[in-house]
């Protein structure tokens, strides 16, 4: 029984795989598994294919303006970013993000306005298991690039001054990922609720078009102004 049970739920997480894929396609392209495509020839590809691409993220520069306000030294961008066996090379673009939808939120919650695309160069020095990035790094990775994203939705609610706390993160490796490539990260804000709870999700990709891992998380907005307590939903929606 337990066996069956465990062949079931392999094959709905398959079969569901498909349409996680799809709805992050826009940018992507289906090719060999083997064909690996370099970072800068992927960002010219992505460039030139992707008009939902807004503008690109100085996001090197704002981190470094961060640890010279705060004096701390960021993780991601910092310790482990530069030329070598690392994060050898990351670029970052806000994009439009899907329409919103009119159904299905509830009262308290509105769409999220934040999209960001970020294409990262691994090298071989983040492993877990000998050839393939260490899962925790994935993690830590998601949750860095999450924050961007309820960073930028912070701000849209006109809230710079509010902290952002990751009250939640959940991770789904389907694939390993190899060391010493290039991947695309695509997440975005989903919704926000009672203006101060952030819900993100994206996914991981290959050069290939593979979903090699995913996640969601929840960010909590602590010390929101009395104006951004008294906003109502209707305030944050798009107009009809």
């Amino acid at each position: 029984v337990a066996a069956a049970a465990l062949a079931a739920a392999l094959t709905a997480t398959a079969a569901g795989r498909p349409k996680q894929q799809q709805r992050w396609a826009s940018g992507l392209e289906t090719r060999p598994e083997e064909a690996q495509t370099s970072f800068d020839a992927w960002a010219e590809r992505l460039l030139a294919s992707s008009p939902e691409i807004a503008e690109e993220v100085p996001c090197i520069d704002l981190a470094s303006r961060t640890r010279e306000r705060s004096g701390s030294v960021g993780f991601i961008f910092q310790t482990l970013f530069g030329k070598g066996p690392k994060i050898e090379c990351i670029r970052m673009w806000r994009c439009q993000p899907p329409a919103p939808p009119r159904e299905g939120l509830g009262v308290d919650e509105v769409p999220g306005v934040t999209e960001l695309w970020v294409l990262l160069e691994l090298g071989d020095e983040l492993c877990g298991h000998p050839e393939f990035i260490h899962g925790g790094f994935l993690s830590a990775l998601f949750d860095e690039l999450f924050g961007w994203c309820a960073g930028m939705e912070r701000e849209a609610l006109g809230e710079k001054s509010a902290k952002i706390f990751t009250a939640n993160l959940e991770v789904n490796y389907h694939r390993p990922v190899p060391k010493s490539s290039s991947y695309l990260v695509k997440c975005r804000v989903e919704k926000v609720v009672r203006q101060k709870k952030v819900y993100t999700s994206g996914g991981l990709f290959s050069s290939s078009g593979s979903l090699l891992t995913e996640s969601t998380s929840l960010y909590v907005l602590t010390g929101l102004s009395q104006a951004s307590q008294n906003r109502t939903v209707a305030d944050r929606l798009p107009a009809p």
